[in-house]
């Protein structure tokens, strides 16, 4: 079987290969920000943590906000993730705690961050010939983040006419940078909160965010007009940025709605104008009624969706009476994951629906079936996968030495899952159509594990370059 795993990985990048010479363009939107990353270690949190109100942080540790008010909600939130090992993102919502996050943890370097930005520039590198960002802000801070800069094309508004232009001509020099902290852990990093110790199971980030525009999805007027030009050549859109959204008294319920019936209107204006696909990617609500109007607005509109575990565990939370909380997410089995998955794409009408996972990949298709999405998953996770161990986007001919290389290995988690998978669809009477393809009814499943590497130099945006190469062979 391993032996059929390495042949796929080789087949999916001679096939990325080829897709990105048919590729003409694509769009990628909403959320692109500046991301201050610092390297968390454990003898600088503990002594932030005895500065801090320790009985006020217990008590946030055992009832989360799931937003940040005062410093012990940026603590609890951190410790959270750190326990789990999953990714999480707060939003900021008082200035004072940015200052105290300055002041205590300052940033290590700065890199591209957000959805749109991240995705544009694994795109670019690849070497998709065009790609189209939305850019919220434009200072010359964050035009410089983006690589490849000749085919990053960002519309423009001058001399009262509209034009496309690379980021460093396109920079404004009033626009505030969007800046949002990532703090990132290794395995293994303790720290002793009260009379417990935390201890990372794996290597992850949180993220801490204060952003006025991409946490009210904000749409550039630019962007809006200068897509309605060049829709007929655009190949594919890539989106995401919804979950930023929370309602507050800063931010209303009637105001999130708006802002999603916005980009409901451009996302149905680019389908009528051409055949062009759009894939959300969903990330983690920390607001599920915003969750809730997001998928019910683009009920019909989306053609495929990519998930995480405990992404799917709020949508299933929605959409049925199970309640899957972020905590027992990493212990729902295979057949929830089919049932989620199967619930998901029926519930909003989706194509594909894509669950990644840094051990293993689940994808479904509606039939009839155009595209092999085992193919589609190796080639994301080839992607992420040099992303994570060389810490920057890389282009085709490095992915293919990394694929190949010493530092990276099949998970053992991944297969374990695999073989597990099998044995329980052959149970439910599913017929295999491959060696990594079953049949589902109106469905095909398709499973994959991952390859990995152990020691990552970064885990912020391995999601985001996992979609980067999965849409160029999806869709």
């Amino acid at each position: 079987m391993e032996e059929k795993i390495e042949e796929l990985y080789n087949r999916s990048l001679r096939k990325m290969s080829n897709a990105l010479k048919e590729i003409e363009s694509m769009i990628t939107a909403f959320n692109t920000n500046i991301d201050a990353v610092h390297f968390l270690k454990s003898d600088e949190l503990e002594r932030v943590i005895s500065q801090s109100n320790t009985e006020e942080l217990m008590n946030k540790l055992r009832k989360p906000a799931n937003k940040i008010v005062r410093n012990e909600d940026f603590l609890a939130g951190l410790l959270l993730s750190m326990k789990s090992g999953e990714g999480m993102e707060w939003i900021i919502e008082r200035g004072d705690v940015v200052d105290w996050i300055q002041e205590n943890l300052p940033a290590d370097e700065y890199r591209m961050g957000g959805f749109a930005g991240i995705t544009a520039n694994a795109l670019a590198r690849l070497g998709v010939k065009t790609v189209y960002p939305h850019v919220p802000s434009l200072p010359e801070l964050q035009a410089e983040l983006f690589i490849e800069r000749e085919r990053i094309r960002i519309p423009s508004e001058a001399d009262g006419g509209l034009c496309f232009k690379n980021p460093l001509e396109a920079a404004r020099k009033g626009d505030e940078p969007l800046i949002h902290w990532i703090f990132e852990y290794r395995k293994g990093t303790e720290v002793k909160v009260g009379e417990k110790r935390i201890i990372a199971p794996q290597p992850n980030r949180f993220i801490a965010t204060w952003d006025e525009k991409n946490t009210r999805l904000y749409v550039d007027e630019a962007f809006a007009k200068g897509v309605r030009k060049i829709i007929g050549k655009v190949d594919l859109a890539l989106i995401s940025g919804y979950h930023m959204m929370v309602e507050s008294e800063r931010f209303s319920r009637e105001e999130y709605l708006e802002r999603i019936r916005l980009t409901k209107r451009l996302l149905s204006e680019w389908k009528r104008a051409s055949d062009v696909k759009i894939h959300l990617e969903l990330a983690f609500f920390t607001d599920l009624n915003v969750l809730k109007a997001t998928l019910t607005h683009l009920n019909g509109i989306i053609d495929g969706m990519g998930l995480n575990e405990s992404e799917l565990a709020q949508c299933v939370s929605l959409f049925s009476d199970e309640n899957f909380s972020r905590e027992n997410s990493e212990a729902l089995k295979i057949k929830a994951h089919l049932k989620g998955l199967l619930l998901i794409a029926k519930k909003i009408n989706l194509k594909k629906v894509v669950l990644h996972t840094k051990d293993f990949c689940i994808a479904i298709s509606r039939k009839p079936v155009e595209k092999d999405l085992s193919e589609a998953m190796a080639a994301g996770n080839c992607v992420a996968m040099a992303k994570a161990i060389t810490g920057r986007f890389c282009n085709l001919n490095e992915i293919e030495e990394i694929v190949r290389g010493r530092n990276t290995s099949l998970s053992g988690e991944g297969l374990r899952r695999f073989r597990a998978f099998k044995r329980e669809l052959k149970r439910e009477g599913c017929q295999p159509l491959g060696d990594f393809s079953f049949d589902m009814n109106d469905y095909v499943l398709w499973f994959m594990p991952m390859k990995i590497t152990e020691k990552p130099l970064s885990t912020v945006g391995l999601g985001d370059c996992f979609t980067a190469g999965f849409s160029l062979l999806a869709y």
